[in-house]
């Protein structure tokens, strides 16, 4: 036998595996409003006030209180550059203003709440016209949204209603709007819920 054959047929084999990397992880997105110290503080005060008469719910940490414009999702991450130029292109066209959060109210009823917020009774033009004009940049980009913009902040949500909310009234809240915020919710497993991080924030009005 040819000794080269013999010495390539039993020498050991190398085999080479691709492994294929994954894919980037989609992240969640929102933009939305960041409430300054004050409001978030007054925010907080009156979900205290309703934990208070017993309403079983899970109460939103101070640190999560937000107000959404538009829930974008899980989004890819080679989109995130065209969502925050909108964003940018969304503030510089408008101007700041105040909105005024003045009620409890719920979602999608107060008689059977799933969703518990602090919120306008007058949206007021100005939060109108930012929101529209937030929503129409997205959907243009391929964003759907089903539920018109409320000027609201969550402070509790409730796994299975099983009450009417409450009837209780507190100390208007004014909310000075002077930025757009690019908002990123990650998973906060040692906690059981999530966290909320701003990835982007434009004053509003300001000018490349």
């Amino acid at each position: 036998m040819d000794r080269s054959r013999r010495s390539e047929s039993s020498g050991a084999r190398i085999h080479i595996l691709s492994i294929d990397k994954p894919p980037p992880r989609k992240r969640r997105l929102f933009v939305g409003i960041e409430l300054d110290d004050r409001s978030r503080g007054a925010c907080a005060a009156v979900a205290e006030e309703l934990r208070k008469t017993g309403f079983a719910a899970k109460y939103e940490a101070p640190e999560k209180l937000h107000v959404t414009l538009a829930f974008l999702g899980f989004v890819d991450p080679a989109r995130v550059d065209a969502i925050a130029a909108e964003l940018m292109s969304c503030a510089a066209q408008s101007a700041p203003f105040d909105v005024t959060l003045d009620k409890l109210g719920a979602f999608p009823h107060e008689r059977k709440p799933r969703i518990v917020y602090a919120g306008a009774r007058e949206q007021g033009t100005p939060f109108r016209a930012l929101a529209a004009n937030v929503r129409d940049r997205y959907e243009a980009l391929g964003f759907e949204f089903s539920n018109d913009p409320v000027a609201h902040v969550t402070i509790a949500r409730v796994k299975e209603s099983k009450r009417p909310l409450p009837l209780l009234e507190f100390a208007p809240i004014p909310l000075d709007v002077a930025a757009l915020a690019l908002f990123e919710s990650l998973p906060d497993p040692a906690n059981n819920t999530s966290r909320y991080i701003v990835t982007q924030c434009i004053a509003l009005g300001a000018r490349d």
